[in-house]
């Protein structure tokens, strides 16, 4: 309906272009370029998003949102495509001459929740809450704002909608796998900490989700036109929300701040006050305790609570970065003064988690008596509970007791804390992949592999895939693949996937700190009795100034030469000294790229 709402011109042009990229990959299904739409490419936006539902209908063809782009996966089947093109053939077709098209046949697939016109202004208006504060100070009315706002997080649509596109079972797999990992450690005495949470490793695979594939940052909006950054040039409001606008090529560009939830969902961009109020909400909607922070330094993020630990656990969805509260003192160098926590039960004075100097901090606050603000959140308190049963006062009472007592203490800050990043325990690290890990993954030729005579590996570090596929003469069949860098690695060693936000690049290199990093893949074709009869790898680093990237190629034997053998390992390090360690770089490339960085192609006797 939202389709034909639009002028038939302006419909007859999008839905051509979304044929032709359908067309592409029915022609070509096994082609990833032909499975992702650049979503700042000219033509895409001013003439195929432009039309009014087509977002839609290319969520429902099966596109998934990673980023800056949409993704087709592989396990959108070619029937369903086929299916859809004809429909919008026909729906164009019909628009343009006037008749009335037939529905179509209903596809039997789990029905997904996505269009965000399915919240209604009612619900919205819920979020409304008449003031209970009186003063007029400007910093204690802000507070009432701030909770109020939060409010919208307990919007039942919104919550569905939240559920349907966050990928819980792939987190969860995740999360299990690294607590076995971690198990296994604190089992051979390797590891001398208590074992975590599946649901506080959860968390962490959340938010690395959340940072990589879910949300995007904004600097500066390119130009519609000519695509080219360009600084703000006036800040305006439109219905209540804050807008900066840019003006080049004789055209305006607009950057939408928005607070309200249900647009952060489909946007998925901003800077860190949209990360911190959307990756909050989406803690509250898998069931956490979850609270937003804000800070009188300009600066926003997420606070969960774990029942394991029985603490807050700090989270700054921005900057991926996990339980790491004394960074913006000691990391940021910033002036910490106020740091208040927002949830949907309460308000509370987090200030002291983040600064472990009180009394200079105390000196600091000057936007009111603490008397004043002490009186500010009993009563946003006693508003935001009015409802909930006695049951439920009485844990947050003493929830909220614990928690006074863990502020009093002023904590030391960790070596990470004084770099600006996260800490944590080595529990934390180890599932964000920052220490050593022996995965002991192995690549064995399948049936197909071994018919074909051939192995074919390569990597992109922009998707975070790896693809085993066939060649034929200049086509490529990928027969299967396998997400995230880590997976398929027989070991590494203090080596991470760096996204940089604002340059649009992505690589691997070793952790902040470290002198060396490591990486292991190893291959074994002796039990299908293959020998090697040809191999060619592509494999692209990047060095600056004192940083080193040295490879290895081994035989299953030992031995340098690899052609017939019955198998082979690749190795590689990246080494400089501790501070510098973007300057050693792995399969470095711009964030939205469609090349292989790693391709290794193998032939056999």
């Amino acid at each position: 309906k939202k389709l034909e709402q639009n002028n038939a011109t302006t419909l007859e042009a999008g839905v051509e272009i979304l044929l032709r990229l359908l067309d592409n990959v029915i022609k070509d299904p096994s082609n990833p370029k032909f499975r992702t739409i650049k979503l700042e490419n000219k033509i895409i936006k001013d003439k195929l998003l432009n039309v009014d539902g087509m977002l839609d209908v290319l969520l429902n063809v099966g596109f998934e949102m990673q980023a800056a782009v949409l993704h087709l996966p592989h396990n959108v089947t070619l029937a369903k495509i086929k299916k859809c093109r004809e429909f919008l053939s026909q729906r164009v077709k019909c628009k343009s001459s006037g008749e009335v098209a037939q529905p179509a046949a209903k596809v039997k697939e789990k029905t997904v929740l996505r269009r965000m016109d399915l919240v209604p202004d009612t619900q919205r208006s819920k979020t409304r809450f008449p003031s209970v504060l009186t003063m007029s100070n400007p910093f204690l009315r802000s507070l009432e704002v701030y909770s109020d706002g939060v409010m919208q997080y307990k919007n039942k649509y919104l919550i569905e909608y939240a559920k349907s596109i966050i990928p819980r079972q792939k987190l969860e797999d995740r999360a299990i796998k690294k607590l076995r990992f971690i198990q296994k450690a604190i089992k051979s005495g390797e590891l001398k900490e208590s074992e975590p949470c599946v649901r506080d490793l959860f968390l962490v695979e959340l938010v690395n989700w959340f940072n990589e594939e879910f949300f995007e940052w904004v600097d500066n909006l390119p130009c519609k036109k000519c695509q080219q950054k360009s600084d703000i040039k006036n800040v305006t409001v439109e219905d209540g929300v804050r807008v900066e606008v840019i003006k080049c090529c004789g055209t305006e560009t607009k950057f939408y701040r928005y607070n309200d939830v249900s647009y952060l969902l489909r946007t998925r961009r901003g800077r860190c006050g949209e990360y911190a109020n959307c990756f909050t909400f989406l803690c509250f909607s898998m069931g956490y305790d979850a609270r937003h922070v804000y800070a009188s330094f300009d600066h926003v993020w997420t606070e969960v609570y774990s029942l394991a630990q029985k603490k807050w656990i700090h989270i700054d969805p921005s900057d991926n970065v996990v339980d790491s509260p004394l960074m913006y003192q000691h990391g940021w160098h910033r002036r910490i003064d106020y740091a208040i926590a927002f949830s949907v039960d309460e308000v509370q004075d987090v200030t002291w988690r983040y600064t472990n100097d009180h009394k200079k901090t105390l000196r600091l606050r000057q936007q009111c008596s603490e008397e004043e603000l002490v009186d500010t959140i009993i009563k946003l308190n006693k508003k935001r509970q009015q409802n909930i049963s006695p049951a439920r006062k009485k844990y947050l009472a003493k929830r909220c007791l614990n928690e006074l007592v863990e502020l009093t203490v002023e904590r030391i800050p960790t070596e990470n804390e004084k770099k600006g990043r996260s800490s944590g325990s080595l529990a934390w690290r180890q599932t964000r992949g920052e220490q050593e890990s022996n995965n002991f993954f192995v690549f064995e030729p399948s049936q197909t592999e071994i018919d074909h005579r051939q192995f074919n590996l390569r990597y992109s570090c922009s998707q975070d895939i790896y693809y085993r596929y066939l060649k034929n003469d200049d086509s490529v069949k990928v027969i299967q693949s396998h997400k995230e860098w880590q997976c398929c690695v027989f070991s590494s060693a203090n080596m991470f996937r760096k996204v940089e936000r604002d340059w649009k690049m992505v690589y691997l290199a070793r952790h902040d700190g470290t002198e060396c990093g490591e990486l292991r893949w190893k291959f074994d074709f002796s039990k299908a009795n293959l020998k090697i009869k040809n191999f060619s790898l592509d494999f692209q680093t990047k060095t600056f100034e004192n940083g080193r990237v040295s490879l290895q190629i081994l035989s299953a034997e030992g031995s340098t030469e690899v052609i017939g053998s019955s198998g082979l390992s690749i190795s590689v390090k990246c080494t400089g000294e501790k501070e510098t360690w973007q300057h050693a770089q792995v399969f470095r490339q711009p964030l939205h790229s469609v090349e292989y960085p790693f391709d290794l192609q193998i032939t056999f006797y």
